[in-house]
């Protein structure tokens, strides 16, 4: 018994739209007469597909084989370039840096007076200051 090629007369469309406050893929049941044709499809935009239930074949966007075998070179050359901006990322972060040390310098109570601090000087502390001061 030779098998009948599909029809694809019960097909899911998929298509982005507003779902509440965010656009989300929705899924669509439909019936396509047995007369149409890839032009009836025009109407869905870009990221929009079309698979028949039945025999699950991808009836928009309609893909040839040179457009399969560009996007699989494509995805591989971006894969290629993730790659090698790890690898660069890599390299860029073990490189050694020379940074100068800061040579610590003891400060005496002279240098201080000499600036106009005085250590001697009472500390007036938070519990004195009054609302009126501020």
């Amino acid at each position: 018994m030779s098998e009948q090629p599909c029809r694809h007369e019960y097909v899911k469309i998929i298509q982005r739209r507003l779902k509440g406050l965010e656009r989300r893929l929705v899924s669509t049941r439909a019936y396509l007469p047995v007369g149409f044709k890839q032009a009836d499809l025009s109407h869905l935009s870009e990221g929009s597909f079309c698979f028949c239930t039945k025999c699950r074949a991808r009836l928009f966007p309609k893909r040839t084989q040179a457009d399969k075998l560009k996007a699989r070179i494509a995805m591989q050359e971006a894969k290629m370039m993730q790659v090698e901006n790890v690898e660069v990322q890599e390299l860029e972060t073990t490189q050694v840096i020379d940074v100068e040390e800061l040579v610590l310098e003891a400060t005496e109570v002279e240098d201080l007076n000499t600036d106009g601090l005085s250590v001697d000087e009472p500390v007036e502390s938070l519990d004195e200051v009054s609302d009126e001061d501020l």
